[in-house]
């Protein structure tokens, strides 16, 4: 059995209308979007290296929140600073440099895919929360 295979049983058995597409450098992309409240929601990535028996992962949730305001940057860096070594656990708030907020999670799975679906579960509740907590410090950040 393959990641991708296991992904795929693990996704159907949770309910998760999941399937891979292949892209670029021979990688696989499941795409997704998590809902924050009845108005809003985050799209997720979870990208696989390869299909193997083991390969590298990385989960991302995009869109969390936009810099608008560039006076903010270095006071908004600090807090992503700060939030990253207190709130985020493993995964890691990145801002790109067109201003969005996105938070991404780097690891390796095997086709026990259990720890991956459990890391992407958990990766959708600090999403969650980063979300409030960076409009909460910076009411201008904006959402799309």
């Amino acid at each position: 059995m393959t990641i991708l295979a296991a992904l795929d049983q693990k996704f159907q058995e949770k309910g998760m209308p999941l399937k891979s597409h292949p892209i670029q450098n021979g990688q696989f992309l499941y795409q997704g979007k998590f809902n924050l409240d009845k108005e809003h929601s985050l799209p997720f990535g979870v990208v696989i290296a390869k299909d193997e028996a083991e390969s590298d992962f990385q989960i991302s949730y995009r869109k969390l929140a936009y810099l608008n305001n560039y006076a903010d940057k270095v006071s908004l860096l600090e807090l992503i600073n700060e939030l990253n070594q207190t709130k985020t656990f493993y995964y890691t708030l990145c801002l790109a440099g067109d201003g969005e907020i996105f938070l991404r999670l780097l690891g390796r799975s095997t086709t026990d895919v259990k720890p991956l679906y459990e890391m992407l579960v958990i990766g959708s509740n600090i999403a969650k929360v980063m979300t409030v907590e960076l409009k909460s410090k910076f009411p201008s950040l904006g959402s799309e």
